[in-house]
């Protein structure tokens, strides 16, 4: 993908980097799905002109695959529960 420019910029490279760290972390959790494509955002800070700018863009680096658990299919593949007996414990009594 190509960068993307935040509109955004700042006075000193520190809080640049702060916010270039703040995107790489949201964009990632929105970009990626639990199972399926898979990206990486990479930024970048530099200065135009006295200003710092942040910029980033997505990166593919594959898909996740497995189960997801909706079509619910692995329950019917499980062995059935065995039911266990319950033992009853006996109360103390206090001697008086």
């Amino acid at each position: 993908m190509e960068w993307v420019k935040i509109q955004n910029f700042f006075d000193s490279e520190q809080k640049a980097l702060k916010t270039a760290g703040i995107v790489a972390t949201t964009e990632t959790r929105l970009a990626n799905q639990h199972h399926g494509p898979q990206y990486e955002v990479e930024t970048k800070v530099e200065q135009i002109e006295g200003k710092w700018y942040v910029f980033w863009r997505k990166v593919f680096i594959g898909n996740k695959s497995g189960c997801g658990g909706g079509c619910k299919s692995c329950c019917d593949k499980l062995p059935p529960k065995s039911t266990g007996k319950v033992i009853p414990f006996r109360k103390k009594s206090n001697p008086r």
